[in-house]
């Protein structure tokens, strides 16, 4: 037996070119000539479009030119013979500048020998120091060919006029304006040279500019223009394919036409309504004719409009991703979630699965979900045999049966479940903490939640933004998931070096209202808000013994911090006094805190907040770990949501209306410059407005 020799080979480049007809008629497998597409039996028509040797579509059928079923046949093209030459709309600009830079007569460039010399010696100037030649330059060789007469042949050079979408005409001194038909496009075409062509920017062996001007359209293979079967059974065709009927039809009425020698007027407009389809099959948006509709109205939805644009092939296909294994629905938030988790919708739970190998030490939970199925949480939604066979319990009937057959070995797809590793993005993803690792809690109702502290980094808010959600499905990726891309370790940002994820909002105002001096509080209080915190310790001495024990919010505070922390910081509450009076501040704007007590000092913005560098939380993060600054923020969060609940928070219009004094202020500083610009306008009038350098006295003013 041969062993079949592999050689691998490096793409380096790939030419664009434009196919000449002999090269459509080389790749054409078969000559299209029927409109129709398939018989009464539901068979495609021989010659017809949907014909067996273009491609197959049906699961069970074979190509007929290269024998394989629908999913290995590549397809392959067809080909239309036109009556008569057609203009390609796309390549209408580059004829009208060939036209014109080009005589009417011989072909020639306009252009004299001794200037078509600098022109290639340009030209070849550019190649060596740019290893390519710009558009720039064929541009400036376009402009020199401006004129009257051929300076090789001598004859006169007429205006060329070029109507939108496809119409040309040559504007003759003693006849007047003269239309200029394809045919006679493609003849002038012609006599252009292959060396003049180079001049031009063209490569002559990948592009003649006869071939802008069609004579055979290529069809493509039924891959391109499927037909789909609607509910009631009829069988509905393609945008192009209606189009490509629509092109045979005319096309073979203008061959009996012409075949029967019918007057000009009837060829002439059988040639402009075949044009008017070519044109519309390529681009049913162009300028000047009306597009092509379906029965319904619609617009039909041709070759360029596949490609470009937003939804088109290049942006939506090529260039957008679509992934299996995810999610997306609105986010709202959760603050009794963990800064590193993400709440997942049982419904979302029940629909991703998470790939598990059966071993000897769960194989009876794995039986277990596999019993339950894909309808009953937590479950399963596939089996994978050692053989590789995938089993989808959704159809399965007796479900203990194969839960029972379930072997070491196996791999069973069960459902989300808490403690999972998911991957939650937020789009636009415009820096790494776009996408971090949470773990997953499995929670009622219909959209992911998320702890407010985690908003900053991905930019999140809860007027509607949608987040994604995928899951990673080998053990490989999990760990990478686990190791690079968990939420505490994304807490510090790489832009400025501090924390991106802290304290906002509600949790700020909590912390300074909890920590400022005068916040006393009950045992009965205390006692709700450690336990709410998790909080797993003695309590301090109370400030307070008489009447009752009372605690001030820096001790409980202090509960949270580091024992061994000494930190000193200026709260945003600070004045800037002249003189800081430190610990003894009347503001309370002096942080202190000495062997893990907060000793002086309001927790505000500046201690814990988001993108707050060198902050209390920052120090945290830096001298104790990652770990311990999400244990940090996941306590406190929870017991200033709390409390601020307990406590309240009112604001009213009064907050909004402004004090005498200040309005005072105002009203001084408006007169101040309303004084300041009279006082400039008077100058002005009065000629005494000193001048600036370099202006005149107006622009001064």
């Amino acid at each position: 037996m041969m062993v079949e020799e592999i050689i691998h080979k490096v793409v380096d480049e790939i030419h664009f070119g434009v196919f000449s007809p002999q090269e459509v008629r080389k790749i054409s497998v078969v000559e299209i000539q029927a409109p129709d597409t398939y018989d009464e039996d539901g068979a495609p028509i021989t010659a017809g479009l949907m014909d067996g040797r273009l491609g197959t579509l049906e699961p069970r059928q074979r190509c007929k030119t290269c024998g394989n079923t629908a999913i290995r046949c590549p397809g392959h093209f067809g080909h239309i013979e036109l009556a008569v030459p057609i203009i390609h709309i796309e390549f209408t600009k580059i004829i009208f500048d060939l036209l014109k830079s080009t005589c009417r007569n011989c072909g020639r460039i306009l252009l004299p020998d001794e200037t078509i010399k600098k022109v290639e010696a340009r030209i070849e100037k550019t190649k060596q120091l740019l290893g390519l030649v710009p558009d720039d330059v064929y541009k400036l060789i376009l402009q020199e060919t401006k004129r009257k007469q051929c300076p090789h042949c001598a004859a006169p050079q007429y205006k060329i006029t070029f109507e939108k979408p496809t119409k040309f005409s040559e504007q003759i001194p003693e006849s007047g304006s003269e239309p200029l038909t394809p045919s006679m496009v493609r003849e002038r075409l012609e006599r252009i040279t292959n060396d003049d062509l180079q001049l031009l920017g063209f490569n002559p062996a990948t592009a003649r500019p006869e071939w802008m001007i069609l004579q055979v359209l290529p069809v493509p293979p039924v891959y391109v223009r499927p037909s789909i079967t609607l509910e009631s059974g009829i069988r509905s065709e393609d945008d192009l394919t209606h189009k490509l009927v629509d092109i045979i039809r005319i096309n073979q009425r203008l061959k009996e036409n012409m075949d029967a020698g019918a007057p000009t007027l009837i060829i002439q407009d059988l040639s402009e309504l075949l044009q008017y389809h070519v044109t519309t099959y390529f681009n049913n948006e162009a300028s000047g004719i009306p597009p092509a509709r379906h029965r319904s109205g619609r617009a039909l939805k041709t070759l360029s409009q596949r490609l470009k644009g937003k939804e088109g092939r290049f942006r939506s296909n090529l260039s957008g991703k679509r992934v299996d294994f995810s999610a997306r629905t609105v986010v709202s938030p959760d603050p009794n979630l963990d800064i590193n988790e993400v709440g997942v919708p049982l419904e979302v739970a029940m629909r991703l699965s998470v790939p598990e190998k059966v071993t000897e030490w769960n194989i009876d939970e794995m039986r277990k979900l596999v019993a339950n199925g894909p309808e009953k949480y937590p479950g399963a939604l596939y089996i994978i045999r050692p053989d590789g066979k995938r089993i989808r319990l959704e159809f399965v009937v007796d479900r203990e049966k194969i839960a029972e057959a379930v072997e070491v070995g196996f791999v069973v797809e069960r459902h989300l479940r808490n403690g999972d590793i998911a991957i939650f993005n937020r789009q636009p993803s415009l820096h790494r903490m776009s996408i971090m690792a949470h773990y997953v809690r499995v929670l009622p109702y219909k959209t992911f939640r998320l702890h407010l502290c985690v908003c900053p980094p991905y930019n999140a808010d809860f007027d509607g933004d949608e987040m994604n959600l995928h899951v990673p499905q080998s053990e490989e990726a999990r760990t990478e998931a686990l190791l690079l891309m968990q939420v505490q370790d994304q807490i510090l940002s790489p832009r400025f070096g501090g924390p991106i994820i802290g304290a906002i909002r509600d949790f700020i105002t909590s912390a300074y209202l909890f920590t400022r001096t005068g916040n006393l509080l009950t045992k009965e209080e205390v006692n709700k808000l450690l336990l709410a915190a998790k909080y797993e310790g003695p309590l301090p001495e109370p400030k307070v013994k008489q009447p009752q024990p009372l605690w001030t919010g820096k001790q409980i505070f202090s509960l949270f911090l580091p024992k061994d922390m000494n930190y000193v910081l200026k709260a945003n509450i600070c004045q800037g006094c002249t003189k800081c009076l430190e610990e003894e501040c009347k503001y309370d704007a002096y942080v202190v805190v000495k062997n893990g007590e907060l000793i002086s000092g309001v927790i505000d913005r500046r201690s814990i907040g988001a993108e707050q560098s060198e902050s209390l939380l920052h120090r945290i993060i830096k001298d104790y770990g990652a770990k311990a600054g999400r244990e940090f923020l996941n306590k406190i969060t929870r017991m200033l949501k709390l409390y601020i609940s307990m406590r309240g928070f009112t604001y009213s219009y009064d907050e909004l209306v402004l004090s005498p004094k200040a309005e005072d202020r105002i009203h001084k500083t408006m007169e101040r410059i309303e004084k300041k610009v009279e006082d400039l306008i008077e100058s002005y009038r009065n000629g005494t407005l000193p001048r600036l350098p370099g202006q005149t006295i107006e622009d001064s003013f």
